[in-house]
C-alpha cells in the first residue's frame, strides 16, 4: 500500500526547470506537470513563484526540507528539517541524471515545502496566483 501526505511546494522561477526535472526523474509521469502555477507578489505577470499542491508519496515526501509553522499567541514560527540531499542524488542518478550537493543544497535553500494548504501557505510568503490562471493548483 501506497502511503501519501498532502504538501504545498513554492519555489522561486529560477528553481523551477531542476525541480521538475528531479520531479519526473523520481515519481515518472506522476511527477510531470508540477510547478506550472505561476505566482507573484501582485497576481500579475511575470510569475515569480511556482506552486504545486497536492499527495506526495511519503518516501518522497520524508527527502524534502519540510518547513513546520506553528502559531502561539497569534506569532508564527517557522522550523525547516533539513531535507536529504543524499536521497534526491540518488533518486537523479537512477533516472540517469547527475546533480551535485551543492545543487540540490541551493534547490533545498530556495523550497518552502509545508503541509499548509496552498493559500494559506502563499499569504505566509506574501505572493498571489498570476491572474491570468484559471486551472487548478
Amino acid at each position: 500500500m501506497t502511503i501519501y501526505t498532502n504538501l504545498t511546494i513554492i519555489l522561486p522561477k529560477a528553481a523551477q526547470a531542476l525541480a521538475q526535472g528531479l520531479c519526473v526523474a523520481a515519481a515518472g509521469e506522476a511527477g510531470a506537470g508540477m510547478f506550472t502555477t505561476g505566482l507573484s507578489a501582485t497576481g500579475e505577470a511575470p510569475a515569480t513563484h511556482f506552486i504545486s499542491s497536492g499527495a506526495v508519496e511519503a518516501k518522497f515526501a520524508a527527502i524534502l526540507p519540510l518547513s513546520t509553522i506553528t502559531t502561539v499567541d497569534e506569532v508564527e514560527t517557522v522550523t525547516r528539517s533539513a531535507g536529504d540531499v543524499a536521497a534526491v542524488i540518488q533518486l537523479a542518478k537512477d533516472a540517469g541524471q547527475t546533480v551535485d550537493a551543492k545543487t540540490i543544497g541551493g534547490l533545498f535553500a530556495a523550497l518552502d515545502v509545508s503541509e499548509q494548504p496552498p493559500f494559506v501557505a502563499m499569504a505566509r510568503l506574501g505572493l498571489q496566483l498570476i491572474a491570468e490562471y484559471h486551472g487548478s493548483i
